[in-house]
């Protein structure tokens, strides 16, 4: 029967006779027991594997004004800037007025509703 908040993992006799020996005999790693050291052991694997890191999403919104929106690329490691501006919009990153980073920050609520203001003003802005 397992501990709470533990879960039994199954290993070859022989292996784990090898890993308990281990232990027993180098006092100086700090290991106690066979499952802190298959702890350690597959976390440092995981760890290698970049399978413990929490994946932000790629772009994120920093702030925002009338004018434009900042996002962060996380993918390009930069910050593209996007300017509305009464012909349309333009992102600094791109050199475009159509991109990936417009696509995101036209899909972002807060964004909408200061396209849609200045629509109403008569500029060119893409549907929010």
């Amino acid at each position: 029967m397992s501990e709470r908040g533990y879960k039994n993992i199954s290993i070859k006799t022989e292996f784990a006779k090898a890993i308990e020996e281990f232990v027993k005999n180098n006092p100086r790693y700090g290991y106690r027991s066979i499952a802190q050291f298959m702890e350690d052991a597959a976390r440092k694997r995981l760890e290698e594997l970049k399978a413990l890191e929490v994946q932000l999403p790629r772009f994120e919104q920093i702030n925002h004004d009338l004018n434009g929106v900042k996002i962060l690329d996380r993918k390009l490691r930069r910050v593209a800037d996007i300017y509305f501006k009464p012909e349309g919009t333009w992102c600094n990153l791109c050199q475009q007025n159509t991109c990936e980073h417009i696509n995101f920050a036209l899909t972002q609520h807060d964004i909408q509703e200061v396209v849609q203001k200045r629509r109403n003003e008569g500029w060119k802005l893409p549907e929010a």
